[in-house]
């Protein structure tokens, strides 16, 4: 652990409390119906580990100073947090300074902490078995009623849900729904594969061969010579030495990371990362912590300061964010790793058919050996129009995860029908390659119209992932909710997904998107946003 007291130097109490509240409310809604106060259990108000995480690695940037996982575990509150910095970072002549200038009542606040600490620990949990205010009906879970809440939000000021619309028809990048054609922005399709005629073919001759499921998991007899010839193919367009295919990409993300990495090791992710990789840290006992998003510099220092602590330490990030549409330096990551003696785990999700010439990912971007990595996860279920994920790397380590990793081992496998369309999805890639050129065509073409019109993209680059930032969720409903009337279906993304400044549309763009439509699709939303500038953001959980 590094402390670098000098950078810490004349902050008041006042100061510090004042920086850790904003930090802690940076995320959360401007008309929150909970404030968090000082005293306010952060578990209570939806800040859970990782959030918390993400707090911290702002406020040790700040004060050159790193947390130990022996101080988070101490803290719950903002008062917590507070004192934990003011007693850690800042030397003990700044402190003599600050107690003149804490009040007795503060005083007397860090007595009654510390008399009451161990409350917290054991004495808590014998009160908790006493308690009488135990829920029983799931229909008043406090959660079940925040999301009624919210609902009822959206009918009172005038703006139509616009999650779990139903699709009755699509075709290529038209879909029909509520018996209306509209363009639709909502699809994975990257590449158009989906409705190809040679996937869809495949699909159909493999359940004529094995049916619809694969009726087990590929350990106890779900599995199939459609599965092999995948992993194979996958390995070998990938340029990895093995890929194997796992039921879910969710799943794979969630699974491994929990599996490999336990008691001992570090999991260190961009906090930009998908909730799959959240959830996977969460689960394991390993300790976890977030680094600024593609922040290969804040990465170096948290290594520097952490890795000599720890039996291994994985690095997870993302090949392309589904939410931002950038992606990282991955020369520069592959540099921190190597420095440090690190796994780098690299979600390909939305990077396999997106990125490089011939759709290869994120390392023929790069112009990178996959062997220069560790662990390259993926889906089958987005470029290559099917569903379900993948792992793919060196032979000894990929086969052991094939083996053990329980969301392979207790899941029922990718279904027949999905592993051809895949494999097929694959082949077709490789013969039509000018499907990527054309996908990154029309992506460049949208983000230069939008940026024309002054809209924010934010960091988006170079993928047909693009969002248009908006500021507010209810400006977000709003905008998605205009589009719609106009024949465009694009989704909003909303807090807790993004902060609520960050409120925002976001647009997949494929490789079937035509000109006219992207050139529609970016005039139409132009105007709606002019319209819609001078709306007053407001919650609308109110």
């Amino acid at each position: 652990m590094v402390v670098h007291n000098h950078e810490c130097r004349a902050h008041s109490h006042s100061d510090v409390s004042q920086l850790v509240m904003q930090e802690i409310n940076r995320p959360r809604r401007e008309n929150s119906s909970t404030p968090i106060a000082a005293k306010t259990l952060l578990s209570t108000v939806g800040f859970g580990a990782s959030g918390l995480l993400d707090v911290i690695n702002r406020l040790e940037s700040h004060y050159s100073m790193r947390f130990s996982n022996e101080w988070i575990d101490e803290i719950s509150t903002c008062e917590d947090l507070v004192d934990c910095i003011e007693t850690h970072c800042i030397d003990s002549l700044d402190r003599i300074e600050i107690q003149k200038i804490k009040t007795s009542d503060s005083q007397k606040r860090v007595a009654q902490k510390i008399s009451t600490v161990h409350v917290s620990k054991s004495e808590a949990r014998a009160v908790d078995k006493g308690r009488t205010d135990m829920e029983t009906d799931v229909e008043l879970f406090p959660e079940c009623i925040a999301l009624e809440k919210r609902l009822q939000g959206l009918t009172s000021a005038g703006l139509v849900n616009p999650f779990l619309r139903s699709n009755n028809a699509v075709n290529s990048r038209i879909a029909t729904i509520q018996g209306r054609q509209c363009i639709s922005f909502t699809s994975f399709d990257y590449l158009g594969l989906t409705g190809h005629p040679e996937v869809v073919t495949a699909a159909k001759a493999a359940i004529d061969q094995f049916g619809c499921s694969a009726s087990a998991s590929r350990m106890v007899g779900g599995n199939n010579c459609i599965l092999d010839e995948l992993d194979r193919t996958l390995a070998e367009f990938l340029g990895t030495e093995r890929a194997v295919v796992f039921p879910c990409g969710y799943g794979t993300n969630a699974s491994v990371l929990s599996h490999l990495f336990g008691d001992g090791d570090l999991i260190l992710y961009d906090e930009l990362a998908h909730n799959s990789i959240v959830q996977g840290a969460g689960a394991s006992m390993a300790g976890k912590r977030s680094f600024r998003h593609n922040d290969w510099r804040a990465l170096d220092g948290l290594l520097r300061d952490l890795r000599s602590q720890y039996r291994r330490v994985v690095v997870a990030i993302e090949g392309v964010y589904s939410m931002d549409g950038d992606y990282p330096d991955l020369l520069k990551f592959i540099e921190v790793k190597n420095r440090h003696g690190a796994v780098l785990y690299v979600d390909e999700a939305h990077s396999l058919g997106t990125m490089g010439h011939r759709g290869r990912g994120i390392c023929e971007h790069f112009g990178v050996d996959p062997a220069e990595g560790d662990l390259w996860m993926g889906t089958i279920s987005k470029a290559l129009g099917a569903g379900g994920g993948y792992l793919a790397g060196k032979e000894a380590i990929v086969r052991y995860l094939g083996y053990t990793t329980p969301a392979f081992v207790f899941s029922t496998a990718c279904s027949p029908p999905n592993a051809a369309a895949a494999l097929e999805s694959l082949r077709v890639l490789c013969r039509e390659p000018d499907r990527v050129t054309r996908l990154r065509e029309r992506s460049n073409l949208f983000l230069k119209l939008a940026n024309d019109c002054n809209l924010d993209t934010g960091a988006s680059r170079d993928t047909p992932v693009i969002p248009v930032i908006l500021g507010s969720s209810a400006r977000a409903i709003h905008v998605s909710q205009a589009l719609f009337s106009k024949g465009i279906n694009a989704q909003p993304i909303l807090y807790p997904a993004v902060r609520e400044s960050a409120a925002r549309i976001r647009f997949f763009l494929t490789s079937e998107h035509t000109e006219e439509q992207i050139c529609h699709t970016v005039s139409t939303l132009s105007k709606i946003v002019a319209d819609s500038a001078g709306m007053v953001s407001q919650s609308v959980d109110e």
